[in-house]
């Protein structure tokens, strides 16, 4: 349900120009700040750049704009590959492919279970109840918040989330699953509260394109 290229961003500089290190930071500070800046959202627009790795392999790469209302309702508007789209009700996860003009849909609830590192975006951040042993590390002078999945049934390993000391905006993820691919979001440009138009998460299936049935687990809609 990141959003990855879940890449590392460039030092992050107080006012000062000091580098404020992952060390300095206090665990529940950054849990509370990271939550509660996109707890209190009603809607979210921001970029985002997302990447499939195997092995350190880059396999694909993907970016456009990101569109989110509460409750439960996103629209992924992709500009590479162009005209792919993936959109929310907020009940049903629908995601149309040009390349296979195919439509692939399912319970809104059911894509939450895999996307669950993403939940924040739906304003429903609980890091202490979705991850295990979170800790704030330090890779490459960037501060990032990690969290291991709370058992065998999720289907990622770990998440770090790269986070803005000052503002605790999360600027990127990455989603380590069990199988080693790692799912990587960058995200850019957020404009907390934009007004959106409510049509703007209707979806409507192109001519001609396939229309899969409902299915009641998002493992059955690949994210390619």
């Amino acid at each position: 349900m990141n959003l990855c290229t879940y890449l590392r961003c460039g030092l992050l500089l107080l006012g000062s120009g000091a580098v404020l290190s992952a060390q300095s930071l206090n665990l529940n500070r950054v849990i509370d700040g990271i939550e509660r800046h996109y707890n209190r959202l009603s809607s979210l627009q921001m970029g985002f750049e997302q990447a499939v790795e195997y092995g350190g392999q880059r396999r694909m790469t993907e970016s456009g704009t990101l569109y989110l209302q509460r409750p439960g309702k996103m629209r992924w508007d992709y500009a590479r590959p162009e005209g792919k789209i993936a959109i929310s009700d907020g009940t049903i996860f629908r995601m149309y492919n040009p390349n296979s003009n195919q439509v692939r849909q399912v319970e809104l609830e059911a894509m939450t279970d895999l996307r669950a590192p993403l939940s924040f975006l739906l304003g429903r951040m609980r890091l202490r109840r979705m991850f295990r042993n979170l800790r704030v590390e330090e890779a490459q002078g960037q501060p990032m918040l990690i969290g291991d999945g709370r058992s065998a049934r999720d289907v990622y390993r770990r998440v770090e989330f790269d986070f803005d000391p000052d503002g605790f905006g999360i600027t990127g993820i990455r989603i380590v699953g069990r199988d080693e691919s790692v799912n990587v979001y960058e995200f850019s440009g957020e404009r907390p509260n934009p007004s959106l138009a409510s049509d703007l998460f209707e979806f409507e299936a192109p001519p001609g394109a396939e229309v899969v049935p409902l299915t009641g687990a998002f493992s059955d809609v690949p994210l390619e």
